[in-house]
């Protein structure tokens, strides 16, 4: 029996509020910021932090500690299929975060770089999980524009703190001294 050529492919699945959320593999220029952050931010936080790429996101304000010392809550948490996410690149400052799976609770940075066919996703609902669930610094990342949004949570609600271009160097707002440049990244044309 020939495979599907659109089955073989890694599509990311998503949960949020029990529906499924499916990306298609990223293009190259995702692929190439995706990468490119990664590394800026892993030279920042060398061992004091875990960096990682699209690793599963179990989001809950529940102590990481106390639910990974429960086979249940840990079980439950994974079927609830209420918050699983894979955070293009985000920053664990926990080491109690981090169990078989990826990490359990609450990240303190995530970037996620737009997609042109699925934008929305990361521009309204995830941005609006992570608010509910209280990441407090959120990076959207576009190729297409070439720019990055900066949101910062403030009293339960992300306030814009920075808009900028790939040739402006910009910094983290929770990480005074964290800064990160994108210009000389090259990428593509995809029309």
């Amino acid at each position: 029996m020939p495979l599907n050529a659109d089955k073989v492919f890694f599509q990311k699945e998503e949960w949020i509020n029990t529906v499924k959320y499916m990306s298609p593999r990223p293009r190259y220029n995702h692929v190439e910021l995706q990468g490119e952050l990664y590394l800026q931010l892993k030279h920042y936080f060398k061992k004091k932090c875990n960096v990682s790429i699209e690793a599963a996101l179990f989001l809950t304000k529940e102590d990481p500690k106390l639910i990974k010392s429960d086979k249940n809550k840990i079980d439950e948490l994974i079927k609830s299929k209420q918050a699983e996410v894979a955070p293009d690149v985000a920053v664990y400052c926990d080491k109690n975060q981090i169990f078989y799976r990826g990490y359990i609770g609450v990240p303190q940075l995530i970037v996620e770089v737009l997609s042109p066919s699925n934008s929305d996703d990361d521009l309204i609902v995830k941005k609006d999980l992570y608010e509910e669930y209280g990441v407090s610094e959120y990076w959207i990342v576009s190729p297409m524009s070439r720019k990055i949004w900066i949101y910062e949570l403030v009293d339960n609600k992300y306030e814009l703190r920075h808009n900028c271009t790939f040739n402006d160097k910009f910094k983290s707002i929770k990480f005074e001294d964290l800064e990160i440049d994108l210009s000389e990244i090259e990428l593509i044309n995809e029309e």
